[in-house]
């Protein structure tokens, strides 16, 4: 992992020591890690809708976003269980298109992510070991996806009702559960009239537990990380 610093983490440690011995809410963001910042505010991406995470020296695929391109060629599945010995799904290259397969095993997560996240319509190659393969099966295969817009709709505003006894009667109470202040920055400075905001969303979903009859409604923000600064405080107003 030492091995595998680049110039730009460090750059990037350096700075925002430097940024913040001046004001501790400044942090500077490389490209990489600003593009990251973009998809998790807007709540989409252009790739092929796989969740990822290193496992010694491969990446295994997680989970499938719901919808995503490869939940729906049904050519890849999550890793159950990962042993050295015993791989669950890997990825162990990824082609670009037609191109040559390059070989990523060892690479940087973040390294791994970008050869795979590309423009909508393009396609992407993978060459993968699958979970379903008996152990010490090293077998791969070669699949073909089409990158889509995904979204990301698991980490958006959601509800619930919950209807609890109190007394002789039975209360229904309706919960907002937000993840995080989310806002597209670029669709809302474009004027786009259906640009993704947590606020839009909040708005929406109180009118329709209101139309539910709830008799009261929750915010649970237990698991909010935090956000866009603007959401959060128009939120406030509702």
């Amino acid at each position: 992992r030492l091995q595998q610093t680049r110039s730009e983490d460090v750059f990037q440690t350096y700075i925002n020591a430097f940024a913040q011995t001046y004001d501790p809410h400044t942090t500077y963001l490389s490209p990489d890690n600003a593009e990251n910042f973009d998809i998790n505010m807007s709540l989409s991406l252009e790739g092929i809708g796989a969740m990822l995470q290193s496992d010694n020296e491969h990446v295994k695929i997680v989970r499938l976003i719901p919808a995503g391109p490869a939940e729906k060629s049904k050519q890849l599945a999550p890793a159950d269980r990962i042993i050295s010995v015993a791989p669950a799904d890997k990825i162990i290259a990824v082609g670009q298109g037609q191109k040559e397969l390059v070989d990523v095993i060892g690479w940087r997560l973040d390294e791994v992510v970008k050869l795979i996240r590309g423009p909508k319509g393009s396609q992407v190659r993978l060459e993968i070991i699958p979970a379903s393969n008996a152990p010490n099966d090293m077998t791969s295969k070669v699949i073909t996806l089409t990158r889509e817009a995904v979204k990301l709709e698991e980490q958006a505003a959601k509800k619930s009702i919950l209807n609890l006894d109190q007394d002789v009667r039975q209360v229904k109470l309706g919960v907002i559960e937000i993840p995080a202040f989310y806002l597209d920055f670029k669709a809302y400075r474009a004027g786009k009239p259906d640009y993704k905001s947590t606020t839009r969303d909040v708005k929406r979903l109180i009118t329709e537990l209101q139309d539910e009859q709830v008799e009261g409604i929750v915010i649970d923000l237990r698991n909010n990380g935090g956000g866009s600064l603007q959401e959060a405080t128009e939120l406030t107003g509702l």
